[in-house]
């Protein structure tokens, strides 16, 4: 779901200057399920956390039995490396991602060898540094196994 403009996706070792196809109607994370992305900005020169957000992509394909093939310093060299083609001053949307490919012989759990991986660059502007937002508290919150 592209969103903003001027999109670059790092996919199979390669940055591509567009919106490319990167999953597979019959992988593992189109009909399982088993993908998981962190978000992190770009903007002002800066990309704040970038560090714990590809570390927390990482723990989340480990937390759905999804092999991480990048580490997380490797992921924050190849968003800085994507991020030097953008123009100075221009908001980054940076996705780094994993989906599985192939499951194992039940086709539940991943094959541990057989990861997908994906980073993508996207302009979408930040919210005008006047914005504001609301916030409340409810009573109400998810279900979780107690």
């Amino acid at each position: 779901m592209a969103t903003g403009t001027n999109i670059r996706t790092y996919f199979n070792g390669t940055w591509h200057d567009s919106d490319v196809p990167i999953m597979t109607a019959a992988d593992h994370g189109a009909w399982l399920g088993s993908g998981v992305f962190d978000g992190a900005r770009f903007f002002d020169g800066v990309a704040p956390d970038l560090a714990a957000h590809c570390e927390r992509v990482n723990n989340s394909a480990r937390a759905l039995m999804v092999t991480p093939t990048v580490t997380a310093d490797e992921m924050v060299e190849i968003a800085w490396e994507g991020l030097r083609s953008f123009e100075w001053g221009n908001a980054v949307y940076i996705r780094p991602m994993y989906w599985a490919i192939d499951g194992d012989i039940t086709a539940i759990v991943p094959q541990p060898d057989k990861t997908g991986f994906a980073l993508c660059l996207e302009e979408i502007p930040m919210a005008a540094s006047d914005a504001s937002v609301r916030l409340t508290r409810t009573r109400f919150r998810r279900p979780v196994l107690e």
